[in-house]
């Protein structure tokens, strides 16, 4: 099945939330937090974040389509395996489950509910920004009429979505649909395509920090703790590891945003979260895989340069 994005007309609030336990650098960001957004169709403002103003650039942070039994119990199977063994990995939760009746607390099949926060062969909560108003995704259908939903829409979203959220909001999503015969034994699992959509999204003016995958020797980063490594920890440099990398692109993006630019940590981890791009330099120089993190300049309302320190100061006096 071919879904074409037509068009997204926004609520007029958003938010974005840091959540404890939750997002990327959880275990340096363990304090909520919360950005409220007014929206319109030109950009994002909130009271909370003064400094920046978000450009427009909607998407359906989840699309997919229902899975036949044996996607179910295939998913079941290996996630179910993941958490065995300490991997983060979310079983069936009845309480508050939708629907009630099947899913719920006495749901008739409550304990095969799957989670809607990662996504799967299927779809579901992909959370990809370039799947833009203009672009069409592909999906495999596994079961007659296909069963689409769509949700979780994003006003502004960073590649990564770090913080565990992007700009949240309501909004009135308009698709199109349209089947492709035979398709399917190509596309097992989502796939899309588009025209010049991805060139809005390309900044007018960016800083980026890089990261490669250093750490302290005698640290284990969360992303790790399940696999109970004697190897790892004494390491201060590992192997071919992106999310290492990704990890201290970022957080040497939200120093920078701190130090030039006058935010706080959590202001900070937010703004990345909805505006800063993870990108992968390369992955063939061993060991060191390289991650950018990307920050458009053009969502500070007073743009402030790499000397911004010192202007900043200037500005607020002693």
């Amino acid at each position: 099945m071919a879904v074409t994005l037509q068009d997204v007309e926004p609520d007029p609030y958003g938010y974005t939330v840091i959540a404890p336990g939750f997002g990327f650098l959880r275990d340096l960001f363990p304090d909520p937090y919360i950005a409220n957004w007014s929206l319109d169709r030109t950009a994002a403002v909130s009271a909370e974040i003064p400094q920046v103003k978000i450009p427009f650039a909607p998407f359906a942070g989840s699309m997919g389509v229902l899975p036949g039994e044996p996607e179910l119990e295939t998913f079941l199977a290996r996630e179910t395996h993941l958490g065995e063994v300490g991997g983060i990995a979310l079983a069936p939760e009845p309480t508050g489950a939708l629907p009630a009746a099947i899913c719920g607390p006495d749901g008739t099949d409550n304990d095969r509910c799957i989670r809607t926060i990662p996504p799967r062969e299927n779809g579901g909560n992909m959370d990809v920004k370039q799947m833009q108003v203009g672009t069409t995704i592909l999906f495999p259908c596994f079961i007659d009429g296909c069963g689409l939903f769509i949700g979780d829409v994003h006003y502004a979203q960073g590649d990564g979505e770090v913080s565990g959220t992007a700009i949240e909001m309501g909004a009135t999503v308009t698709v199109t649909t349209a089947i492709r015969e035979g398709l399917g034994a190509q596309v097992k699992a989502p796939q899309f395509e588009g025209g010049d959509q991805l060139k809005a999204l390309a900044p007018e003016k960016f800083y980026a920090t890089t990261g490669i995958p250093i750490k302290q020797a005698g640290e284990i980063p969360p992303y790790y703790t399940y696999l109970n490594s004697e190897v790892l920890e004494p390491l201060s440099n590992l192997s071919e590891d992106l999310t290492l990398a990704a990890r201290n692109a970022l957080i040497d993006l939200v120093d920078y945003l701190v130090e030039n630019h006058g935010l706080t940590r959590e202001q900070a981890y937010v703004v990345a979260s909805v505006a800063a791009d993870l990108r992968i330099g390369q992955l063939v120089d061993v060991p060191n895989y390289l991650v950018s993190a990307v920050l458009p300049l053009t969502i500070f309302e007073d743009s402030v340069n790499t000397q911004g320190r010192v202007e900043m100061a200037e500005r607020l006096g002693p």
